[in-house]
């Protein structure tokens, strides 16, 4: 009997032992940081329909280490648009928790400083609004702009999964801690210009910033850690940022 109830409980229990998976914080150990250095590269951003593909825009991406600081800058020029969307981050290079984080484009412009409190604004250009932004939260964090580049960092390996907690401010969504979502890792082939087929990790991430729930998928060099193409599903929609090689 003793033994048929230890059964039924390991039985019960699979579910949230299959759930379990380890959460990512900042912490001075979690990447290796011969990965951390000045880049700069630019993605060409496809939108795919059918058998149709047409080009969205140009992805521009600025890594600067400076000190104890590191500043990612991103630059999107949208062949719809005049105007860029800028956004910058900067976070703490011995852990990467965040510092900094400021938005503009056409629409509106926002910036954020995180501390013991997360201070800053959102201004809305199209009806005229800003907001105060001042919030308290628990430390454990990453900033929403800046986890899409840590990917690229992580000790990624097959079979790697993991969580982590990331702020975000959306007026028109969520707002604050959410999760993203490290669902799977694989390695692959990717086929570039100038060093022939690459070994390449690929790795399967989620989030919850868009209520659409997007996917993306990453194609990150196993030596070097740099992009060469992620895919972005959100519904019926598909979009591709692939890196533009010299």
């Amino acid at each position: 009997m003793k033994k048929s109830y230890l059964i039924l409980l390991l039985y019960a229990a699979m579910p949230f032992i299959g759930w379990s998976q380890q959460v990512i914080s900042p912490n001075k150990n979690l990447v290796n940081k011969k990965f951390i250095h000045n880049q700069h590269y630019q993605m060409e951003w496809t939108m795919l329909k059918d058998t149709s593909r047409f080009t969205v825009g140009l992805v521009d991406t600025k890594v600067g280490v400076t000190g104890d600081k590191i500043q990612v800058i991103t630059t999107v020029k949208m062949k719809s648009s005049p105007s860029p969307w800028i956004d910058s981050t900067i976070v703490k290079k011995t852990d990467f928790s965040p510092v900094y984080h400021a938005s503009y484009n056409a629409q509106r412009e926002m910036a954020i400083e995180f501390g013991t409190e997360i201070k800053g604004f959102y201004h809305d250009k199209t009806s005229g609004k800003k907001t105060a932004i001042a919030q308290q939260v628990e430390p454990g964090y990453f900033d929403s702009n800046f986890y899409p580049m840590l990917v690229n960092w992580l000790p990624l390996k097959t079979g790697f999964k993991a969580d982590l907690n990331i702020f975000d401010y959306n007026p028109n969504g969520k707002t604050g801690v959410i999760k993203a979502h490290i669902l799977n890792v694989n390695e692959g082939k990717y086929r570039t210009k100038n060093s022939g087929d690459r070994k390449v990790w690929i790795v399967e991430a989620s989030d919850e910033i868009s209520s659409a729930g997007g996917k993306s998928i990453y194609h990150i060099d196993q030596i070097t850690r740099q992009l060469y193409l992620q895919r972005i599903t959100m519904g019926s929609r598909i979009m591709e940022m692939k890196l533009i090689e010299p």
